[in-house]
């Protein structure tokens, strides 16, 4: 059933919207089966074209500002990045400048200028047909960045030789960019039965990456803007640890 209705509801407190669709592949009122419906409507409130939303908010932890992920040679297990985690434990203290290592240790990534439009944004699909609905409330939202005066490249220096999943690796994939919700209410409604979930602790909502070449000697040599447009990048879940994943060429032809 295509989309009916768009309501959008705008104040100088909340942005609200509210979406008539089809949710009739709703199999439960579990977290994980719902989120898959409401991520294209995150995305395309809060991260506008530039940042993608997480596969799965469960998966928050791998998403966080200075995460790193790799790019796997063949797919594992339905999976072609690997996530090793934040940056500062994955660097070669010894190599990397003592400023930046400091830096890192500290974790100080919020943007303190930074200003959503909005103190919440409420998104709402309903499919009055079957009453079933998924909602999500986001609510107190920040921006953690690399700062601009923090130039990773030739500062950094990647442990290279005691980390097996960065041996061989020309480059490293990082997220400089996540804005972040600091507490979210999400409520999934199936006929007469419904469910609430309260997440808070900040959750990670939208990201940005970036590419970063490595030398042999482990040191960030360069970097590279990559732009992830969610419609050509297709995300598989297997189990809860997974994350990205790039489809075949097939598959992505068939789903364009």
């Amino acid at each position: 059933m295509p989309k009916k209705l768009k309501v959008v509801v705008k104040s100088l407190y909340s942005h609200e919207i509210r979406k008539d669709v089809s949710l009739g592949d709703l199999k439960s009122l579990r977290l994980e089966d719902a989120w898959p419906f409401i991520r294209d409507e995150i995305e395309i409130e809060i991260g506008s074209s530039q940042l993608v939303c997480i596969p799965h908010i469960t998966e928050a932890y791998l998403y966080k500002i200075t995460s790193l992920f790799v790019h796997n040679d063949k797919e594992t297990n339905g999976k072609m990045f690997t996530p090793l985690g934040e940056l500062i434990k994955n660097i070669d203290k010894e190599k990397t400048n003592v400023d930046y290592v400091k830096w890192l240790e500290e974790a100080d990534f919020q943007d303190a200028d930074f200003k959503f439009p909005h103190e919440s944004v409420k998104i709402t699909l309903q499919d009055e047909s079957i009453k079933n609905k998924v909602r999500v409330i986001m609510v107190n939202f920040s921006r953690h960045t690399i700062p601009k005066n923090k130039e990773l490249v030739n500062n950094i220096y990647l442990d290279v030789e005691n980390n097996k999943d960065l041996k061989g690796k020309k480059s490293v994939y990082m997220i400089t960019n996540v804005l972040i919700a600091k507490t979210i209410e999400f409520r999934v409604t199936r006929g007469t039965s419904s469910r609430i979930f309260h997440l808070g602790n900040s959750s990670p909502l939208v990201f940005g990456l970036e590419e970063f070449l490595i030398g042999d000697d482990g040191k960030l040599i360069a970097k590279e803007p990559v732009a992830i447009k969610s419609k050509l990048l297709h995300w598989k879940k297997v189990d809860p640890s997974d994350h990205l994943y790039i489809p075949t060429k097939d598959e992505a032809t068939a789903n364009v």
